[in-house]
């Protein structure tokens, strides 16, 4: 009795001090930053909110827990909402607020989307600064109300979030139901991604499913310099964390630790091939647009006084927010009452409220993926092309696709005709990339024993087969035990080049022994791969005996700022395969000098 007395009396003042709190709006607002993880800029702030100090609801989980469980989660997140609006000001005008948002409240009659705009407004920002976090740890039970809710919260112009993607009820379902515009990664699934390849494989998932549904990833708790180095590794596309920023007030700006960090990953990581580095900037055209508040026949009259122009974003204050497509646009008004009903109604009720819209800064090969993925009746729209968000220009499929076309000729010029792996001038570039890159990088170099006996013994077309054989079983292994920035080069003849990370360098090295001894005896006539050998004439004219080929890889960890050029570690790697080669059969030999990296 007298416990449960005290528990009463517990449960009356944690009372009496939420309501203290809601009646005074006694919330302080944090914000940290959601950080584009290629060029550091910060895309925008995620509001947190934080009860008195020194008191049960300093922690928001015990906050936000204990209003829903009384009933009173829309009032306390309207004061979040509006303190988290008020606290950013200005800002809003040129970077985009994430507010957490619970799911029962999105379904609340009381919640008004119109009272956020008319805020904006008076700050000359767009609703599409605001992207509502829907939090997933908390069920959704019926999701085709849900979405109707969310649906009239777009048509504002408001973005859409999913919060603790992967943490926990029904993420894919959320994500396929809600169609977010970010996808927002737990941080148990970002926590050692440099080195758990069970959640590499799962965010690869993720970020391929954001891809193909015009949404964008932003990965949570990034707090090591190695995780972050693993997300750039991946191309995620933002991320936020305390290694980037800590949550304060006022809003912080990125760490400058960090931003060094981005800024050598992202040149060590740097890639030519296929226009992976290449900003769609450099191929997309300016273009005029509409303001959302124009007339559909205004659109219309633009696209009969320029025949050429195939779409028109639709901006309100330099944010776009739509796109008119000519042939759609043209479709539509001419159906039987088209033209009568939308030629004098606002361009709003015609155009795609959800083009896709990416930054200057993407990469031309990012953007054809997303462009492609897109709903087969969307594929051949425009793409909007901003800065900082804000309109700044349009670019064609077509255009995107010529691109993409040019630059893997370009590509292909520098490859080996015979394997169609990367030559010299590629691995060396790479291989700078890395050295500049600030991170440790291990590089195998491999070539074949006795590659001439067998040359001399069946022919230079037998022993193309073999040349396109090993690089066939090196490429196989990178794939399967290596990263997906790794390199596999053919420095021409039977030798060849491996770049990837530490840790996978050894494993490569003995997939690739084990596999090549597997495979090799197949190019070899019955009666000599019997033998184990065969038998050819040297340059005295003697006969002699040479065994089945075999492979010798070198392998070189390379320390930050040990080495310059790539000439230093091919010398490093020819001494280190004079040993492998006395050694019988296919080996790799580690070179295990102590060394003094250079400051």
């Amino acid at each position: 009795m007298i416990a449960k007395s005290r528990l009463d009396i517990k449960e009356v003042e944690r009372r009496r001090q939420f309501k203290e709190i809601v009646a005074q709006r006694n919330i302080s607002i944090v914000y940290q930053p959601v950080v584009n993880l290629t060029t550091g800029e910060i895309l925008g702030y995620e509001a947190l909110s934080r009860g008195p100090e020194d008191s049960f609801f300093a922690n928001p989980l015990n906050l936000f827990g204990y209003a829903q469980k009384t009933q009173d989660l829309y009032g306390l997140e309207k004061i979040a909402r509006e303190k988290a609006l008020a606290g950013l000001g200005q800002l809003l005008r040129e970077t985009k607020l994430f507010i957490n948002i619970n799911p029962q409240v999105v379904n609340d009659p009381s919640f008004r989307p119109d009272e956020i705009s008319e805020f904006l407004t008076s700050l000359g920002a767009g609703a599409n600064q605001v992207v509502f976090e829907i939090t997933e740890r908390t069920s959704i039970d019926d999701f085709s109300s849900f979405r109707r809710s969310l649906e009239h919260y777009r048509q504002h112009g408001f973005l859409i979030a999913i919060d603790d993607a992967g943490a926990g009820y029904s993420s894919l379902q959320a994500i396929a139901e809600i169609q977010p515009d970010f996808i927002k990664i737990d941080y148990s699934l970002i926590k050692d991604i440099d080195k758990t390849t069970t959640k590499k494989k799962l965010l690869e998932t993720f970020h391929i499913f954001a891809q193909k549904t015009n949404s964008q990833i932003i990965a949570e708790g990034i707090e090591t310099e190695y995780e972050l180095a693993g997300l750039i590794n991946m191309e995620i596309p933002f991320g936020q964390g305390f290694f980037l920023a800590r949550p304060e007030y006022p809003p912080p700006v990125v760490d400058s630790r960090a931003l060094s960090c981005l800024s050598g990953f992202n040149k060590g990581t740097a890639k030519v091939s296929a226009g992976r580095m290449i900003p769609v900037r450099n191929i997309s055209q300016p273009a005029p647009t509409v303001p959302v508040n124009s007339l559909t026949r205004e659109a219309l009259d633009f696209f009969t006084a320029n025949p050429k122009v195939e779409g028109v974003a639709v901006t309100e204050d330099e944010y776009p927010v739509g796109l008119v497509m000519r042939d759609k646009l043209f479709n539509q008004l001419g159906t039987q009452y088209g033209f009568a009903v939308y030629t004098e109604r606002p361009i709003s009720l015609v155009m795609d409220t959800q083009p896709l819209a990416v930054e200057d800064d993407t990469p031309v090969e990012t953007v054809s993926q997303a462009a492609m993925g897109r709903l087969d009746h969307k594929v051949y729209d425009s793409i909007i092309i901003t800065r900082n968000r804000r309109y700044h220009s349009l670019v064609s499929v077509r255009s995107l696709l010529d691109a993409l076309t040019t630059m893997q000729l370009e590509v292909a010029r520098f490859a080996s005709p015979l394997t169609g792996l990367p030559g010299n001038l590629r691995i060396e570039e790479e291989i700078l990339n890395r050295i500049g890159g600030g991170l440790a990088f291990s590089i195998v170099y491999a070539d074949l024993d006795h590659f001439k006996g067998f040359n001399d013994r069946y022919g230079f077309e037998r022993g193309d087969e073999a040349i396109k054989l090993t690089a066939g079983v090196i490429a196989t292994m990178v794939r399967e035990s290596g990263k997906p920035d790794d390199l596999v080069g053919h420095i021409g003849g039977d030798d060849f080049v491996v770049i990837t990370v530490p840790e996978a360098a050894e494993t490569i090295s003995q997939g690739v022994c084990a596999d090549f001894d597997r495979r090799i005896p197949e190019l070899y006539d019955p009666e000599d791969r019997q033998r184990g050998s065969i038998y050819t004439v040297d340059r005295k004219g003697q006969d002699v005996e040479i065994p089945v080929m075999s492979i010798s890889l070198a392998v070189i960890d390379c320390l930050p700022n040990e080495y310059t050029n790539p000439e230093e570690l091919a010398r490093v790697a020819a001494d280190l395969k004079k040993h492998a080669k006395k050694k019988p059969g296919s080996v790799y030999i580690k070179e295990r000098r102590k060394r003094i990296p250079n400051n």
